[in-house]
Formats: C-alpha cells, structure tokens, sequence
C-alpha cells in the first residue's frame, strides 16, 4: 500500500493522538502512545492535555500513585512516563 506524504502525515498524528482530542482514559492513552516525556514534572500532563478530551490532572496522578503508569529513565537517559504493564 502506497500513501502520499499528506496520508502519511495523518496517520502519523492520529496514532500520536494529536489531530484531535480522543475520549480516552489516562493509562490507555499513555499505553497507546508508549511513553511521554516527563524530564519536567509539567511535560506528562501538557502532553495529555492537548490529546484528550476530558484530561483531568488528578487522573495522572491517581495513575502514579497506584503505579499504572510509571516514570523511568529508557530512552536515552531521559525521563519517560510509561504504561506499568510490560505486556500491554
């Protein structure tokens, strides 16, 4: 299958879930988007924000606290916020 470079460019920013704001909890969208930059406290939660729809602070918080997303450093030697479940 041959895509334009237009076509390329959608798909490309609808699996990173920026062409629009996507009705997703917290852990899935960190799950799909594999791993959020989170060198700045601030990075994870502007990153979820602008993906989605109904982004509330505390649900990235909750996630830390009951360790369903976690931050580590992976790639790098950067810090990264990423879905806890290495089978997921």
């Amino acid at each position: 299958m041959r895509l334009t470079a237009r076509e390329l460019n959608r798909a490309t920013l609808t699996r990173q879930l920026l062409l629009g704001r996507q009705a997703l909890d917290v852990v899935e969208a960190v799950r799909r988007l594999v791993a959020l930059q989170a060198q700045h406290a601030a990075s994870p939660y502007l990153a979820l924000w602008n993906r989605l729809a109904e982004f509330d602070p505390a649900d990235l918080d909750a996630a830390f606290a009951d360790r369903k997303v976690v931050k580590a450093t992976l790639l790098r030697i950067t810090l990264h916020a990423v879905h806890a479940d290495p089978r997921r």
